[in-house]
């Protein structure tokens, strides 16, 4: 047993003596310094090992960030990448060649060097006992010199790593290199990512990569939507998920564009995807429309390079109605009022007649309708259409309001049922002209019976007082009609060529100039709408006054020829509406000189005004001759008297307006315009207050006026007379529509009852009463009384009459006859 424990302690001792003398065996506050020492001796002697290699690599990265690869086509840069990658391996077996670790006793000695101690103590304690191993006095004489050895050792030092870099590089490439990669990352700046990337990935495709590759989009809307173009910021490109979707018409147009992807590109939206169209080797772009979907990406490699979210609306179609119902005035001429909405604009509107009581396939008449405003989003317009000429008239039939939008979506209103508004003819043989015309119109297989009727009347030249014209007309139609079968276009020519011919001997004319003068209307309107040149509006301007003094000239015709008759007028005051050709070639210079400086709209709302005038020219304002009758008469003439007030003011602002804006923005007083504005509409209200007391309710439109007028008079405090241009133009407009209004409450304020008559005639007597038993009528007076037909015609010229009267370029003469005439009655 002996025998074993000592053989196995010498094994022990002998292993511990083969041992390298390192730092096992030494206390442990000494090993710490040993292993520092290791550490220390390492690092001295791989730093030069990688010296090599850091030279190789920093060149190589040096050059990556400076952007040296991506300057070369894709072969030389696989070479470049090729040599630097066999350079730095070169490099790392030059610097490690030769390359060992430290060993124990290497650093043990490193200790006992920075610590100044001589006969190397800590040396001496890696020794291990080399004899003796059993003997126990001499292992305790040997634990003995350790402990001595450790007490002579005190506290260590270890000083700093030596330097070995610079002896292995005696020029200091090392600080050429460093300098060159400290540069070129201040160069790359926040490229040089993509830098290092583009250096490592030759690009072999068609594709150039570039450190300043982006991607930028376009959207544009459709042009009829008015909008601005929209740029996509690509900065927001990947939060998408947060950001609040654009808003993009359907059909705008995208333009996308990306460079310097190195790849190629594909657009997703609507649903697909599609390749991008290469410019160069760096551009790429694409274009398309949007249509659908909820957002705009473009990929590249499977990377999403931007993506917006997007919500595409629809264009809508428009919508229309009919503000009040379909109305005509006293002369037939039917007046359309509606109300159109789109959300992007209205490009045009018509309205849609068909007879009431057809078929499934029904024949139409379609009208184009004016608008105010080209593309408004909102209207509220009105348009006169003079369908009496129409073989329809006097029927019921059905119209339907019809909008259309720039991308011809249509819009349809309910229909409305009316009887379509029917001229009265009064001479014999015009009413017999006309009666024939609807014969043919309604049944052109009775074409041969018509043309005897033609014949018929042509044989009477003395019934149309030997009217050539008349004669010539009636002659052609019943040949035309005699002859062989017409054609529909034929026959729409005949039945206009009766049309003229009932016109020409009902009122000579009168009729054929205001159809003219419309159709100038018309086209004025449509040039203001359409912005035409400042030469093609006067152009047109011209041709109105001119159509339109031609309708006056004519009417003064028809009276001259009413008076030569002796035709007998109806019984009202000659003090009634002043209305002359000079006031209404008035109206027209201003709408004239309102276009000459630009303020079309407020051009268009003076011609509206003139229009409804010319409309109702003709318009009396029958009333009862007792009290009550003259105090309606004479609030007519002071409302009469207070637009021309009220139109003076209005030219007023506008001259203040101009001399403003030629004064470069002076300020300019308006409190005098103001006192006078004031003081009109004080009046104005008493007029309403006395209106409604008697009729016991007043317009709508008279309300609106007086809050106009009131607006007027705080713009011109403020001195904005621009603002108080506007709201004048307005009040007039709605004072206007209280005079027709006003005329319509006492027109329906003279009738007892639906369907009955003033017991007294216009000439103050006695009308027929029916029989009660027979409902025959029964004249009470003996004198034979004129019926309906003739006391409306007699009413009609007696306006006229006293338009004449009223005329101030009429000669004195025979204005003085006028008025002598009148007095009569």
């Amino acid at each position: 047993m002996a025998e074993g424990q000592r053989r196995s302690v010498l094994e022990q001792n002998r292993k511990a003596a083969a041992a390298p003398r390192g730092g096992d065996g030494l206390p442990l506050r000494i090993r710490a310094y040993v292993s520092a020492a290791w550490l220390w001796l390492f690092l001295e002697r791989l730093l030069p090992a990688l010296l090599p290699a850091f030279l190789v690599a920093g060149t190589c990265v040096a050059l990556a960030l400076f952007g040296v690869p991506r300057l070369l086509p894709a072969w030389p840069q696989l070479i470049l990448l090729i040599l630097c990658g066999l350079g730095f391996l070169a490099s790392l077996w030059y610097g490690f060649r030769g390359f060992r670790l430290p060993q124990g006793g290497e650093a043990v000695r490193r200790v006992e060097t920075d610590s100044g101690f001589t006969h190397r103590p800590i040396t001496h304690l890696t020794d291990a006992q080399a004899s003796n191993l059993i003997d126990a006095d001499s292992i305790s004489l040997w634990k003995s010199y350790r402990r001595r050895l450790i007490a002579s050792i005190g506290v260590p030092f270890l000083g700093l790593p030596r330097g070995t870099v610079a002896a292995k590089d005696p020029y200091g490439l090392r600080a050429v290199v460093l300098l060159a990669l400290v540069i070129s990352i201040f160069v790359a700046g926040d490229s040089w990512q993509k830098r290092l990337i583009q250096a490592v990935h030759p690009n072999f495709s068609a594709f150039t990569q570039s450190e300043t590759s982006k991607v930028e989009a376009w959207l544009t809307p459709p042009e009829f939507t008015r909008l601005a173009p929209i740029s996509l910021s690509s900065a927001v490109q990947l939060e998408s998920g947060e950001a609040t979707p654009l808003t993009v018409p359907a059909g705008s147009k995208l333009l996308a564009q990306a460079e310097g992807i190195g790849a190629k590109a594909t657009l997703l939206a609507n649903g697909e995807s599609k390749d991008f169209e290469m410019l160069d080797a760096i551009t790429q772009r694409i274009e398309g429309k949007i249509q659908s979907g909820d957002e705009i990406a473009i990929e590249a490699d499977g990377d999403t390079l931007a993506r917006w979210p997007i919500k595409v609306v629809p264009d809508q179609a428009p919508s229309i109605a009919f503000a009040t119902d379909p109305s005509a005035t006293d002369r037939g001429v039917l007046r359309l009022d509606y109300t159109a909405k789109d959300d992007y604009g209205i490009k045009s509107v018509k309205a849609v007649v068909q007879l009431a009581k057809e078929g499934t396939n029904k024949e139409s008449l379609e009208l184009n309708l004016p608008i105010p405003q080209l593309d408004a989003k909102e209207l509220k317009a009105y348009s006169y259409q003079d369908l009496t000429a129409h073989p329809w008239s006097g029927l019921e039939v059905e119209i339907r309001l019809v909008a259309r939008d720039a991308q011809g979506q249509i819009g349809a209103s309910a229909p409305v049922v009316i009887t379509l508004p029917e001229r009265k003819f009064y001479h014999p043989v015009a009413r017999a002209i006309i009666e024939q015309r609807k014969k043919l119109a309604r049944d052109p297989d009775s074409k041969d019976a018509v043309a005897e009727a033609l014949r018929g009347l042509n044989a009477q030249p003395e019934a149309y007082d030997g009217n050539v014209a008349v004669f010539l007309s009636l002659n052609l139609a019943w040949r035309r009609l005699s002859g062989d079968a017409l054609s529909k276009d034929e026959l729409a020519n005949l039945e206009e060529q009766l049309w003229d011919t009932a016109l020409a001997l009902e009122d000579g004319g009168v009729s054929l100039a205001m159809r003219e003068l419309r159709e100038m209307q018309r086209r004025l309107e449509e040039a203001l709408n359409n912005g035409a040149s400042q030469e093609e509006i006067e152009r047109l301007m011209n041709q109105v006054q001119e159509a339109m003094n031609k309708y006056l000239e004519n009417m003064r015709q028809q009276l001259q020829e009413a008076m030569k008759n002796g035709m007998q007028m109806q019984r009202l005051s000659p003090n009634g509406l002043k209305l002359s050709q000079q006031d209404l070639n008035k109206m027209l210079n201003d709408a004239r000189r309102m276009a000459q400086s630009g303020s079309r709209e407020s051009a268009k709302q003076m011609l509206d005004r003139l229009q409804q005038m010319l409309e109702n020219l003709q318009a009396g304002i029958p009333m009862p001759m007792d009290q009550q009758g003259s105090q309606a008469q004479k609030m007519m003439n002071d409302l009469m008297r207070m637009q021309q007030q009220q139109d003076k003011l209005l030219q007023d602002s506008f001259r203040m307006q101009r001399g403003q804006q030629q004064g470069e923005g002076q300020q300019m007083n308006g409190q005098p315009q103001a006192g006078e504005q004031e003081g009109l509409r004080q009046d104005f209200g008493k007029l309403m207050r006395d209106f409604g007391n008697m009729m016991g309710d007043m317009p709508q439109s008279m309300g609106q006026a007086e809050q106009s007028m009131r607006r007027a008079v705080d713009a011109l405090k403020k001195g904005d007379f621009e603002g108080a241009g506007e709201a004048q133009n307005q009040a007039l407009s709605q004072m206007q529509q209280s005079m027709q209004q006003m005329q319509q409450q006492m027109q329906a304020g003279m009738n007892r009852g639906p369907g009955q008559r003033d017991p007294m005639d216009p000439f103050g007597r006695t009308t027929p009463k029916e029989d009660s038993a027979g409902g025959n009528s029964v004249n009470t007076t003996g004198v034979k009384v004129p019926d309906q037909s003739e006391m409306e015609r007699a009413r009609q010229i007696f306006e006229e009459l006293r338009l004449r009267r009223n005329d101030p370029q009429r000669p004195r003469d025979e204005r003085d006859y006028l008025d002598r005439l009148l007095k009569q009655f």
